[in-house]
Protein backbone atom coordinates (compact mmCIF):
# COMPACT_ATOMS: atom_id res chain seq x y z
CA UNK A 1 0.00 0.00 0.00
CA UNK A 2 1.37 3.37 -1.02
CA UNK A 3 1.41 6.46 1.20
CA UNK A 4 -1.61 8.68 1.91
CA UNK A 5 -4.27 6.01 1.39
CA UNK A 6 -7.66 6.30 3.11
CA UNK A 7 -9.99 3.43 3.99
CA UNK A 8 -13.50 4.50 4.99
CA UNK A 9 -16.01 2.26 6.77
CA UNK A 10 -18.74 4.93 7.11
CA UNK A 11 -20.08 7.91 5.20
CA UNK A 12 -22.16 10.99 6.02
CA UNK A 13 -25.96 10.89 6.09
CA UNK A 14 -27.53 13.61 3.96
CA UNK A 15 -31.08 12.37 3.24
CA UNK A 16 -33.04 14.89 5.33
CA UNK A 17 -33.48 18.45 4.15
CA UNK A 18 -34.82 19.77 7.46
CA UNK A 19 -31.56 19.07 9.34
CA UNK A 20 -28.13 20.47 8.41
CA UNK A 21 -25.92 17.76 6.87
CA UNK A 22 -23.29 18.13 9.58
CA UNK A 23 -25.90 17.14 12.19
CA UNK A 24 -27.28 14.03 10.43
CA UNK A 25 -24.63 11.59 11.65
CA UNK A 26 -23.01 8.73 9.79
CA UNK A 27 -24.16 5.70 7.83
CA UNK A 28 -23.88 2.19 9.24
CA UNK A 29 -20.28 0.97 9.18
CA UNK A 30 -19.46 -1.58 6.47
CA UNK A 31 -16.12 -3.42 6.50
CA UNK A 32 -13.54 -3.11 3.74
CA UNK A 33 -12.04 -6.46 2.71
CA UNK A 34 -8.62 -6.59 1.04
CA UNK A 35 -7.63 -10.07 -0.19
CA UNK A 36 -4.14 -11.45 -0.87
CA UNK A 37 -1.56 -10.19 -3.39
CA UNK A 38 -3.16 -6.75 -3.84
CA UNK A 39 -1.23 -3.64 -4.85
CA UNK A 40 -2.74 -0.31 -3.75
CA UNK A 41 -1.07 2.80 -5.13
CA UNK A 42 -0.44 6.18 -3.51
CA UNK A 43 -3.36 8.47 -2.53
CA UNK A 44 -6.04 5.80 -3.03
CA UNK A 45 -9.41 6.33 -1.33
CA UNK A 46 -11.39 3.16 -0.60
CA UNK A 47 -15.04 3.75 0.23
CA UNK A 48 -17.09 1.75 2.75
CA UNK A 49 -18.03 -1.85 2.04
CA UNK A 50 -15.57 -2.39 -0.81
CA UNK A 51 -14.07 -5.82 -1.47
CA UNK A 52 -10.70 -5.77 -3.25
CA UNK A 53 -10.26 -9.20 -4.80
CA UNK A 54 -7.08 -11.30 -5.00
CA UNK A 55 -4.34 -10.11 -7.33
CA UNK A 56 -5.88 -6.71 -8.04
CA UNK A 57 -3.99 -3.47 -8.67
CA UNK A 58 -5.56 -0.20 -7.60
CA UNK A 59 -3.82 2.67 -9.42
CA UNK A 60 -2.55 5.79 -7.66
CA UNK A 61 -5.17 8.47 -6.92
CA UNK A 62 -8.07 6.07 -7.52
CA UNK A 63 -11.35 6.52 -5.65
CA UNK A 64 -12.71 2.99 -5.28
CA UNK A 65 -16.52 3.09 -5.14
CA UNK A 66 -17.42 -0.41 -6.37
CA UNK A 67 -16.05 -3.96 -6.48
CA UNK A 68 -14.19 -5.65 -9.34
CA UNK A 69 -13.29 -9.29 -10.17
CA UNK A 70 -9.99 -10.87 -9.11
CA UNK A 71 -6.86 -9.76 -11.00
CA UNK A 72 -8.40 -6.44 -12.09
CA UNK A 73 -6.42 -3.27 -12.73
CA UNK A 74 -8.55 -0.34 -11.59
CA UNK A 75 -7.92 3.40 -11.83
CA UNK A 76 -9.63 6.77 -11.98
CA UNK A 77 -12.24 8.74 -10.08
CA UNK A 78 -14.52 6.93 -9.75
CA UNK A 79 -12.50 3.74 -10.20
CA UNK A 80 -13.05 1.94 -13.50
CA UNK A 81 -11.71 -1.33 -14.87
CA UNK A 82 -8.64 -0.55 -16.99
CA UNK A 83 -7.84 -4.16 -17.83
CA UNK A 84 -7.44 -7.59 -16.29
CA UNK A 85 -4.15 -9.24 -15.40
CA UNK A 86 -5.36 -12.63 -16.74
Amino acid sequence: MGPNCFIHSTNHNFDRLDIPMNQQGETEALPVIIEDDVWIGQNVTIMRGRHIATGSIIAANCVLTKDFPPYSIVGGNPGKLIKTRK
